[in-house]
């Protein structure tokens, strides 16, 4: 079974048989689990590995973690999800909305970051 195609099919069921035989946290081409379904914009996909128990701080070799990815795409309702789950709101969270995706001030997710960081 390959984890990419699930995700870009949106085979939530399929996620679920895959994890029975892998890893929650495992790696595919040097990203998690999580960094793809965060990256692919897939709402489904994130709440499922957060079921499972994914590492929702887990840092990527550049230490951008899946909320990082969130913030920068502007991405607000998977950043949402991951902050209500004890997602680390960091000042680099910050600094990804506001030079976001093609240099977009990502400001929904701002105020939302904003919620979580006191």
């Amino acid at each position: 079974m390959d984890y990419l195609k699930l995700l870009r099919a949106e085979n939530v069921s399929g996620l679920d048989e895959y994890l029975e035989t892998h890893d929650v946290n495992e790696e595919i081409n040097e990203q998690s689990l999580l960094y793809w379904a965060v990256y692919e914009n897939n709402f489904a996909f994130t709440q499922r590995l957060i079921h499972h128990g994914v590492n929702i701080n887990k840092k990527d070799k550049l230490g951008r973690t899946a909320l990082h990815i969130a913030c920068y795409f502007g991405f607000y309702d998977i950043a949402e999800l991951l902050l209500q789950h004890h997602a680390i709101a960091d000042d680099t969270c910050f600094e990804r909305a506001s030079k976001g995706w093609d240099g977009h001030y990502q400001s929904e997710v701002i105020d939302l970051l904003r919620e979580y960081v006191q």
